[in-house]
C-alpha cells in the first residue's frame, strides 16, 4: 500500500518522470514541525492515490537536493508535475488543505 512512498537516502536517486504528481517533503529528524507533519503525509499515503508519488527528503542527508529546490526552512513541500514545480509551501498544513491542494493540481 505504501509502495509509492520513498525516502531519499542518497543523491544518486532522482525524481521519476511521470505524468502524475510528485510531492517532495523536505524534513529533518530534529525538526518538531516536520515530525508533526509525518502522520498527515502517512494518512494521505493510505489513500493510495495512483496519481501521486511522495518522496521524503532528509535535508541533512540530501543537502544538494535541498539546495537545488531552494529549501530555506522545513518542513517544505514542493509539488512537481512532469518534473516542473507547480506548487510550494513551507510550514505546517492540515491534511485537508494539503489533500485539496494536491487534488486541484492533478
Amino acid at each position: 500500500m505504501l509502495s509509492n512512498l520513498r525516502i531519499m537516502t542518497n543523491s544518486a536517486q532522482h525524481i521519476p518522470e511521470t505524468g502524475s504528481l510528485t510531492l517532495l517533503q523536505f524534513y529533518a529528524d530534529w525538526c518538531q514541525p516536520c515530525k508533526m507533519m509525518m502522520p498527515i503525509v502517512a494518512s494521505i499515503m493510505k489513500k493510495d492515490y495512483e496519481w501521486l508519488t511522495i518522496l521524503q527528503v532528509d535535508v541533512d542527508q540530501e543537502q544538494a537536493m535541498a539546495s537545488q529546490y531552494n529549501v530555506r526552512s522545513i518542513p517544505t513541500f514542493v509539488v512537481l508535475k512532469e518534473n516542473q514545480e507547480v506548487w510550494r509551501n513551507s510550514g505546517m498544513l492540515s491534511e485537508r488543505s494539503l489533500t485539496e491542494e494536491l487534488t486541484s493540481l492533478r
